[in-house]
């Protein structure tokens, strides 16, 4: 049990750390204006799209929207956006089902988490190890014992800021919009950032990995942020060549590794969403044990 207090204790430190540095509070602060403003702005195209139906339908248009969702959900333009951000046309009845502005909750969560999450996460050890201040550390556990601690703590971190962020959604919901029921809203907006936490956790990973690499915690960064881009650029640049014939191969062994070939689990829920948690977790625990391969054996 030792290996596993010693992790415990080292996330409570990262999580106090966080507090007492006001770096908990920043990041909270980034997720919830991020989250607040993309609301806003899918409240104002939703407008959009309610104006278009009225003049349709010749009847008096409005200046706050939620009054004609019914009507707007089954245009073919709405259903055409709403694939757009989901990635596969199947979805989209199952998306709708959410209330509007949790699933554009999800959606900017997807978009947003993995390059904040990692930009947070990959100065946890790098900030420690350039100023040599975790040799003190590591004289009372182990290193692999304080990666997986530094990785607990972040994704603890994470959690509380994605969870905060839907207040400011859940106040446009009530503010910018008509038809909103507050409990069902919160609760949604409760589920789905669970779920764009747990799209996080790869990234998490990939910061605590580069926070391992280098002692300097700006190329930390900067090296977690350019894995996290490319991870998109792979997964474009395979689903283009999808089809020809050398890539298929290459398709199944990488797309596993991608965060983003599990994320239809996050938006149907179930089993799926259960299988695509636990993969997202090994791969959020593997992708820091990259950098472990560093860490294990470096004089800090």
């Amino acid at each position: 049990m030792r290996p596993l207090v010693d992790t415990l204790l080292v996330a409570r430190f990262e999580v106090l750390r966080a507090l007492r540095t006001w770096r908990a509070l920043a990041l909270a602060l980034v997720y919830l204006l991020a989250s607040t403003g993309g609301a806003w702005i899918f409240t104002r195209v939703l407008l959009g799209f309610e104006q278009q139906a009225a003049m349709a339908l010749g009847v008096p248009t409005t200046d706050v929207p939620g009054l004609m969702i019914d009507r707007v959900v089954k245009t073919d333009e709405f259903r055409m956006m709403v694939a757009g951000m989901v990635g596969d046309e199947q979805l989209v009845d199952q998306v709708l089902a959410l209330p509007m502005l949790a699933m554009c909750h999800l959606w900017l969560g997807i978009l947003l988490v993995p390059f904040l999450a990692t930009s947070t996460a990959a100065e946890c050890i790098a900030i420690d190890m350039g100023n040599r201040a975790l040799r003190f550390e590591l004289v009372r556990t182990g290193r692999l014992e304080l990666v997986l601690g530094r990785l607990l703590g972040q994704s603890a971190l994470t959690l509380v800021a994605t969870l905060f962020s839907a207040t400011g959604v859940f106040v446009v919901g009530m503010v910018g919009m008509l038809g909103n029921d507050p409990i069902e809203l919160t609760l949604a907006l409760g589920v789905v950032s669970s779920r764009a936490w747990l799209f996080g956790l790869p990234f998490l990973g990939i910061g605590v990995a580069a926070s391992q690499i280098t002692t300097s915690s700006a190329w930390a960064r900067v090296l977690a942020l350019g894995a996290t881009a490319a991870s998109w650029v792979v997964l474009g640049l395979l689903d283009f060549f999808r089809k020809k014939e050398f890539v298929p191969v290459v398709w199944d062994a990488v797309s596993p590794l991608l965060p983003q070939e599990w994320l239809r689990g996050l938006w149907v829920g179930g089993a799926e969403l259960g299988a695509s948690a636990l993969v997202l977790t090994a791969l959020g625990v593997g992708f820091s044990l990259v950098g472990y391969a560093r860490m294990g054996t470096r004089d800090v």
